[in-house]
């Protein structure tokens, strides 16, 4: 082969790979951050690790303190609980399972030194009676005004996921 077939040669691979990386879609997949339970006063645990799409999730919200502390409903499933799914490809956290009732958020007590159980069904805009599989965590924001946002703090569980 003589040099001039040999450099075109080259010069055609190099070409090449250089169309084929710019037509290479890159994506960003962000890591998951928020993704500890909070400590506090109050805190949210839920029953499992993780789950799976059909799978009920369970959380419970407990205060540890001798101060009562006050939240809204109006959150996923119409309870003071808001479920999150994290998304990698936007690196934030997105609140699921709306509330779809009618009637307005309203301040509720997290009593002192009480525990509240809240099951969540699972649904999603995919499936009305499953989840979509992911990385969840679950919410509480809490105050210690009456009306339940001014000063507002965050209780939140572990992240888990839901398995398909």
């Amino acid at each position: 082969m003589t040099a001039p077939l040999r450099w075109r040669g080259w010069l055609i691979l190099a070409a090449t790979l250089v169309l084929f990386s710019a037509c290479a879609t890159t994506s960003t997949l962000h890591p998951i951050t928020g993704a500890s339970a909070t400590t506090g006063p109050v805190t949210v645990t839920t029953n499992l690790a993780s789950y799976t799409t059909s799978d009920a999730i369970g959380a419970t919200v407990t205060n540890t303190s001798k101060t009562a502390y006050y939240t809204r409903n109006g959150k996923s499933a119409c309870t003071v609980v808001q479920l999150e799914r994290f998304s990698a490809a936007t690196g934030k956290w997105t609140p699921v399972d709306a509330c779809t009732g009618s009637q307005q958020a309203q301040p509720l007590t997290i009593a002192e030194s009480s525990s509240i159980p809240y099951t969540l069904a699972p649904t999603s805009a995919n499936d009305i009676n499953a989840w979509q599989a992911g990385t969840y965590r679950i919410v509480v924001t809490y105050s210690t005004q009456a009306d339940g946002v001014t000063n507002p703090q965050e209780a939140r569980s572990a992240a888990f996921t839901v398995k398909g």
